[in-house]
């Protein structure tokens, strides 16, 4: 773990790095100073009105992430348990899983308009097709030999889940939430951004209009703090090694 922290640090150095040298020859309206994108980091977290805004995408992801998941595993496991239902859903999930963010947020601002529900649309329809494709696989790699000596044993059902199913199938889980919360603060931003004012994607649109390349910068920086604050809640939520 502590080769891993030098690689990482030494990665974000090197990247720091080019950017003070690419700010000696390219104009602080393309490429700004690292000092000044600091302080509007500083800005960011000290003033009220921008941890409100934070605030309101991170809402808009928790909601839409709790959707997803939840739909995502309950399809998962009817599809992972009955093979009708697979054969019925499978067609429907390579569809959500086909058709870009964007299209489903174009879908979206007809049917919510402009009021920030399409990012909250958008995360729900990324999520689904990745938690319940993971979900159903969890089940196909159920050991069977297992699910015979529990059967031998004459174990009831909920018994069989806890210490069988659930084992198996919860890495599965726990895989593709993490690789949905990346992608989820991507779409929830990318969504603010494309329709509507406040938010996150609100504060990055205003900072586009007004030319404010370093607001952007460090708008994108946070998301990446965020990111990285919710993969570590999660990984303690799962109890994971290394979560410490």
């Amino acid at each position: 773990m502590k080769l891993a922290f030098k690689y990482q640090l030494l990665s974000l150095v090197m990247v720091l790095v080019i950017w003070y040298l690419l700010t000696w020859f390219v104009s602080p309206l393309l490429i700004p100073k690292i000092s000044v994108v600091l302080l509007e980091l500083v800005k960011i977290v000290t003033v009220p009105d921008y941890l409100l805004m934070i605030w309101i995408t991170t809402k808009r992801l928790l909601i839409g992430m709790a959707i997803g998941v939840s739909v995502g595993i309950v399809l998962g496991v009817a599809m992972g348990k009955v093979k009708a239902i697979d054969h019925f859903f499978s067609p429907i999930v390579s569809i959500l899983q086909t058709i870009p963010p964007i299209s489903w947020l174009a879908l979206a601002l007809v049917w919510f308009g402009f009021n920030g529900k399409p990012a909250i649309f958008i995360v729900v329809t990324s999520l689904i097709p990745i938690i319940s494709i993971n979900t159903r696989e969890g089940f196909k790699n159920i050991d069977q030999g297992l699910l015979e000596m529990a059967q031998i044993y004459q174990l009831n059902k909920q018994k069989i889940y806890i210490k069988i199913v659930l084992p198996t199938i919860l890495p599965y889980i726990r895989s593709a939430t993490k690789i949905g919360l990346g992608m989820s603060w991507k779409v929830a931003v990318m969504g603010e951004v494309l329709t509507t004012n406040d938010g996150i994607g609100g504060m990055i649109k205003e900072a586009r209009n007004n030319l404010e390349v370093e607001s952007i910068i460090a708008w994108s920086i946070m998301i990446v703090i965020l990111f990285n604050l919710t993969t570590w809640l999660l990984k303690k939520m799962f109890k994971e090694e290394g979560a410490k």
